[in-house]
């Protein structure tokens, strides 16, 4: 983000940034390693969420609802800020999906609303992580379930680096150049985030609002380049 935009103009930014960017890049990538990674977290955010028929769940960062369309719940909500992604998801999902435009610094529900809440690649794109990480806590209902995924910027792009030195770039992505650039080996490292997490970051944003109850490591355990940690709460 610049550094002379205004928080208050924050929520156009994003709009400008939602329309410029691809969300759905790694979920379509001609690269069927890419997509192979993608699909595997997204499965593994749904799969560690865990979601019943009678839970009432909230997806914060919902953008078009592609992890939405696949949980079943009592009730099912979608908050995203960008109203192009609040339309995108509308149209992808049912009737029964609420999908509402608001800020996740800022969810409009009561306290202890929700038996699951998920934010799937929502922090590195948000000015006050740990304010979202309240609101999240604050929507919760105790004994309930958060799962947060992030990437892992710094060992995305040392895989990149490591592919790039070993001349495999098209046997991984179906070219000779690596996505984002060859000169710095960087896909996420663009305007639209404003900040890098490894897990360490993560926990530091968390601290001792939430409880952690699992760590999962994607797409190996080897070589993690996405984190899913899941919490309860208290």
């Amino acid at each position: 983000m610049p550094d002379t935009l205004a928080p208050e103009h924050f929520s156009d930014w994003n709009e400008q940034m939602v329309r410029r960017y691809d969300q759905e890049a790694f979920s379509h990538h001609p690269s069927s390693i890419v997509r192979w990674v993608e699909n595997t977290r997204v499965a593994a955010v749904i799969k560690q969420l865990d979601a019943g028929p009678e839970d009432r769940i909230l997806d914060a960062g919902c953008g078009s609802g592609k992890i939405l369309g696949r949980l079943s719940g009592k009730e099912r909500h979608g908050v995203d800020l960008s109203k192009f992604m609040v339309d995108l998801a509308r149209q992808r999902l049912d009737a029964s999906v609420k999908v509402i435009r608001g800020d996740a610094e800022h969810l409009p529900y009561p306290d202890g609303f929700f038996d699951r809440v998920v934010a799937s690649s929502l922090f590195s794109h948000v000015l006050n992580p740990e304010q979202v990480v309240a609101e999240l806590k604050r929507v919760t209902k105790p004994g309930g379930r958060v799962v947060i995924s992030v990437s892992d910027e710094d060992q995305i792009e040392r895989g990149m680096r490591w592919v790039k030195a070993l001349g495999l770039q098209r046997r991984f992505f179906g070219t000779t150049a690596v996505p984002g650039g060859d000169h710095k080996a960087q896909v996420y490292n663009i305007e639209y985030h404003l900040r890098r997490f490894s897990l360490k970051r993560l926990r530091e944003v968390v601290g001792g609002n939430l409880s952690e109850a699992a760590v999962i490591k994607v797409p190996t355990f080897i070589f993690p380049v996405h984190w899913i940690a899941v919490y309860t709460r208290n």
